[in-house]
């Protein structure tokens, strides 16, 4: 581990994810451990690890981004004393938390709910966000932060600033292709950088739901069979 973005969502973590892709990291953000880390993430959140499980986790991952990480990079940090972090100064209120795709995926719903009531301490929900618990809880992500993180191994960053803060930071050369800008008004762009993960969780997505769907239909069948036996019989 190598990188730990502690900005929560829609503070420019997809175009976060994006850069540091393109300078050479593997990277987690919130697909992959939405995929690839689900059933762990829910047992933390249900307090059946410490911080040793990170070790585990991310050993051969270089930088994590975006929920649920980011609500204990601090826990992170602590797994990997020699990462650096990122936070974010300048944030976007978080007014459209994204909804599933299947409301059968039951278990990626009680996880997404666990990152919101880590993250903000509340449960919202996608109906109706309350805009000034979600803004405190921003300023608090941003002041424990700066509190917590060494300096020397903390960056306060915008995404705006582009290519040149970021490598400086980490010791990387500046690229020669244009800084990425991703995901803006909460639209995710497709694009060959983690478009893996997100069709894979698509086509997750369309599985289940047709697999419920086929169930759906035989238990009609069934009740209609059923029905016609009684009134003939």
């Amino acid at each position: 581990m190598k990188v730990i973005c502690a900005g929560l969502p829609k503070t420019g973590t997809k175009t976060m994810a994006s850069a540091l892709r393109m300078l050479g990291y593997s990277v987690y953000d919130a697909p992959e451990h939405l995929l690839y880390q689900r059933e762990t993430w829910v047992e933390i959140f249900d307090g059946k690890h410490d911080n040793n499980i990170f070790k585990k986790m991310y050993k051969d991952i270089d930088a994590v981004v975006e929920l649920p990480a980011c609500a204990v990079w601090d826990q992170i940090l602590e797994a990997f004393p020699n990462s650096k972090t990122y936070g974010i100064p300048n944030f976007h209120i978080y007014l459209a938390i994204c909804r599933l795709m299947s409301p059968s995926l039951y278990g990626y719903w009680i996880m997404l709910m666990k990152c919101r009531k880590a993250c903000f301490g509340y449960f919202a929900n996608t109906l109706c966000i309350n805009e000034m618990l979600t803004r405190s809880a921003y300023r608090r992500q941003e002041a424990f932060v700066r509190s917590v993180c060494p300096q020397d191994q903390l960056l306060v960053y915008n995404v705006s600033e582009g290519w040149e803060p970021l490598c400086k930071f980490l010791n990387k050369p500046l690229p020669e292709v244009a800084f990425p800008h991703l995901n803006k008004n909460s639209q995710i762009v497709h694009s060959s950088i983690g478009l893996k993960s997100m069709e894979e969780l698509k086509k997750k997505v369309r599985d289940d739901v047709m697999q419920r769907a086929k169930i759906l239909g035989f238990c009609l069948l069934g009740i209609i069979f059923g029905v016609m036996w009684t009134m003939f019989t």
